[in-house]
Parts: C-alpha cells; structure tokens; sequence
C-alpha cells in the first residue's frame, strides 16, 4: 500500500467513479492512484463495476418534463457564470447518488445470492429425495432376499418346475413352497411384456379348484418375482399355472395358460 494512502483518501473514491471530483482533490488522487496504491485501485475497480452492474441492470427511463425543468433551474441558480459551486455540494450530491448505487447494487447481489441459494437447496433436495428413494428399494430389495433365504433354505422345502406353453414355449418357472411355514416363492423366467391392460397370475389347484395365488409383472429381461402366503398343504396341491388376465386379477381364470407344472 503507498505511504500517502489514508481514509480521506479512499473518501474520494466514490465522488471520482462518478466524475463529481475536481480541482485539487481530482490532482490529489490522480497522482495517488498514478503512485500505484493498490488498496486505492481495488476500491476504485469495485465502485466501477457496481456502478456498471446497476447500469446494466436498470433501463433508460426519460425525466418527465417537470423533472426536467427543476433540474434545469436548479442548475441555472446553482452559481453564477463567474463562481464556483462550493466544493462540498459535490461531495453532498455524489454521496446521496452513491447511497443510491451502493443499495441498489447490494440489492442485486443479494437477489442474485438468494437466487443461486435456492437453487442450490433445491438440487440438494431433489438429492436428498433421490438417496431416500434408493434407501427404500434398498430395504425392500432387502426385505425380499431375507423372506426368500428364509423359504429357500428351509430343509423340506419343495420344489415344482414350470414349463411354457402356447405362445411362450421358451418361457419357464419355478416355485419353492415351504411347507412348516406354508410360504410359497415363485419365480417366472423369459415371460414376454404385456399391454398395460393386462397382467400375469399365478394359481395353484387344489381339491380340482384353481386358487389365486396373486398376480405379477416382468421386467425388461422376462423375469417376474412372487412370494405366496398361506398356501395349503403341499399334498393338496396338484398343479401350478400362470394364466394372462385383465389388468388388477380375476377370481377365476380366464385367459391363456402361458405356464403349467
């Protein structure tokens, strides 16, 4: 910082970004400012861009013809041709000027703070929302793997293989069934995609009755997941089917059997 650099100094910085300096103040600080004060240069670039942002940031508005003649007589009775307006009427009209600017400009970047604020909470919310939702399909995925562990590993559990028919030869499936706890999990394999009016359901016949056992989607490879409560006893049951029926089930089955075992 240079030697001569002091407050009164950085007082004209305002009154010079506005050009209302003159006489020796506008020689004092030139020199100054030539001396290369950096602390001076800084200010000086911070008063040019707040002054060019609110220029920016306002548009043109013409004075009415009252504001016009006011300022033309206010300036036409300032001072004779021949005298000076005193030097602190400047300073008094740069200061309240600058007031203006300074509050203004703080306003802007206050706005403009408040605005990436937002939108940084919101992102961060959409994040939160994200992770929240992976966290439930975690749990549930969870959840899942524990129930099926639970029948698969069950030491009589019994198996049934289901093999496609129809129009899905290529299809095939599987059902475990618990029978201390009479669970049941069922597993569909290379199942073509159906209509949004339509689903998969799955029966078990028992007693020569078909027995809803819920119904089911398939994801883009094929494959669809059900698990089966309260079933009846393994004996009673004689076959396992999967039939295509309107969407939300039916009590009896209808549609086209695509698995049977």
């Amino acid at each position: 910082m240079d030697a001569s650099h002091s407050t009164r100094i950085e007082e004209l910085l305002p009154a010079y970004a506005l050009g209302a300096l003159d006489g020796e103040d506008l020689r004092e600080l030139e020199e100054h400012l030539g001396a290369g004060c950096a602390e001076c240069g800084r200010q000086l670039d911070l008063w040019n861009r707040d002054l060019e942002t609110l220029a920016a940031s306002v548009p043109p508005l013409a004075p009415s013809e009252m504001a016009r003649a006011r300022i033309l007589r206010l300036a036409a009775g300032a001072a004779p041709a021949s005298a000076r307006a005193p030097r602190w009427t400047f300073f008094a009209a740069a200061a309240l000027l600058l007031l203006g600017v300074w509050g203004a400009a703080g306003q802007l970047r206050t706005r403009g703070e408040v605005r990436r604020l937002t939108a940084e909470r919101n992102r961060m919310a959409r994040q939160v929302d994200a992770l929240g939702r992976e966290v439930n399909l975690a749990r549930a995925e969870a959840r899942q793997a524990a129930q099926a562990l639970q029948i698969l590993a069950a030491p009589s559990v019994r198996s049934v293989v289901l093999a496609g028919l129809g129009p899905t030869p290529g299809a095939a499936g599987h059902t475990y069934v618990n029978p201390q706890t009479r669970d049941a999990l069922f597993y569909g394999f290379n199942l073509p995609r159906l209509a949004a009016d339509k689903t998969y359901q799955l029966w078990f016949i028992a007693g020569g009755k078909p027995v809803s056992a819920g119904i089911f989607s398939v994801d883009e490879r094929g494959t669809g997941r059900l698990r089966v409560e309260n079933v009846v006893e393994v004996e009673d049951i004689q076959v396992w089917a999967v039939t295509v029926e309107p969407q939300g089930g039916v009590p009896q089955p209808t549609g086209e059997m695509v698995l049977k075992g």
